[in-house]
């Protein structure tokens, strides 16, 4: 009888990153308590209105985890029949 695999419903495995609204530098890791993009000056949040509360970044940059969705691909029984 064949093993059968069975996958866990499709994680999509991201990540949100904060960024300066012209696109000149990241605020990951070191950089995440620095209020003005070192290269520009812009601002690193939005101005803050009477009804919002919480800082919101300008731009948010989407990192895809592209290791993590090439082991869920060659799990299946199928693809790793033809990889090899």
């Amino acid at each position: 009888m064949e093993d059968k695999f069975y996958a866990k419903p499709f994680d999509p495995g991201y990540q949100k990153i904060d960024m300066c609204p012209n696109f000149c530098m990241l605020y990951y890791i070191e950089n995440t308590e620095l209020i003005e993009c070192r290269t520009c000056g812009h601002a690193y949040y939005k101005p803050k209105t009477s009804r919002k509360i919480t800082l919101v970044a300008h731009r948010k940059l989407i990192y895809f985890l592209i290791t993590y969705k090439l082991q869920r691909l060659f799990m299946t029984l199928k693809i790793d029949k033809h990889m090899t």
